[in-house]
């Protein structure tokens, strides 16, 4: 039975190995969004597409936000978070460098998995309507995870930096190089995925192919931003709703005016893992899109450029 068991795998394997190879070999010329676009055409191809894939986009992603919101609410760093006193968040912190590390790790991988897998989705099943989701989980695991994960890493490094950087000329400085490189960096995902570069071969790219339609990726980007801080403010303030009911529960079960806005008294327990993970979800899959929307956007436009100069 064991040979028989081990043949069957290794044959599995195999198999799994040939989709990937075929999946690496698409045309991405073949893609629906390799077309011309303006800013407008960026945005009305994002929505249309998160549409089109709300399903499976939001189902992936609230299973990988569920899990980072359990190990943020597990390990106990909620208590850092809601007690208001400066002195005891400084203790606290400083016996919570542990969790803290672990959370990042956590937050970090998980981020850059899902970064992966729903842009190989975006990317692959466009062209390919017969690959399975199994297979791009797989191949996203081992040609990408590593990749996206050094390259979200490195990324919030060069903002960091860039915007402490700003801050020094001035506050306006901090947002224009937030802006740049946000907009450098945003259709970064979709290069490493649809060029299979690494981290450091991805930022490169970004900067050669966005400074080639810069003003436009710019644009649409900031348009982005706009539209997605309203979305998150509306959503946030349906999720908000059950809690205002508790507020007004508060008035009449404390005895101090400032314990109606103690934070430990708006505590829904288990299912506040449950609701953050299901409006991150809600949102999250749109960077994922628009990266991929920008990426083709702007290689249509260089290949179209190195046709002329042809």
């Amino acid at each position: 039975m064991m040979p028989v068991f081990c043949n069957k795998i290794t044959k599995f394997r195999q198999l799994n190995n040939a989709n990937i190879k075929n999946n690496s070999m698409l045309d991405f010329k073949q893609h629906s969004l390799f077309r011309k676009m303006d800013i407008d055409g960026v945005l009305s191809a994002t929505y249309k597409l998160y549409i089109k894939n709300f399903k499976s986009l939001f189902l992936y992603s609230f299973i990988a936000l569920l899990f980072v919101q359990a190990i943020t609410y597990y390990i106990g760093l909620d208590e850092v978070f809601q007690n208001i006193n400066p002195e005891n968040v400084q203790s606290l912190l400083k016996g919570s460098g542990g969790k803290i590390t672990i959370l990042v790790i956590v937050t970090f991988s998980v981020y850059a998995l899902l970064n992966a897998f729903l842009i190989n989705l975006l990317y692959k099943t466009d062209i390919d309507k017969s690959i399975k989701h199994v297979d791009l989980l797989s191949e996203t695991v081992q040609k990408y995870f590593l990749h996206m994960l050094f390259f979200l890493v490195i990324s919030t490094v060069m903002l960091v930096v860039g915007m402490m950087a700003g801050v020094i000329v001035f506050i306006i400085g901090m947002f224009a190089v937030a802006l740049y490189f946000g907009t450098v960096l945003i259709p970064g995902g979709a290069i490493l995925v649809v060029e299979e570069k690494n981290a450091f071969e991805t930022i490169g790219r970004g900067f050669q192919l966005v400074h080639k339609d810069f003003w436009p990726a710019l644009g649409s980007l900031v348009l982005y931003v706009t539209i997605m801080i309203l979305v998150s403010l509306v959503i946030t303030a349906i999720v908000t709703i059950p809690f205002i009911f508790i507020f007004f529960g508060n008035i009449t079960d404390t005895h101090s005016f400032m314990d109606i806005f103690n934070t430990r008294n708006f505590d829904i327990g288990i299912w506040t893992i449950v609701l953050n993970a299901l409006v991150s979800a809600i949102t999250y899959p749109i960077t994922a899109i628009f990266s991929i929307v920008l990426y083709f956007k702007l290689r249509y436009k260089e290949e179209q450029s190195n046709i002329e100069v042809i």
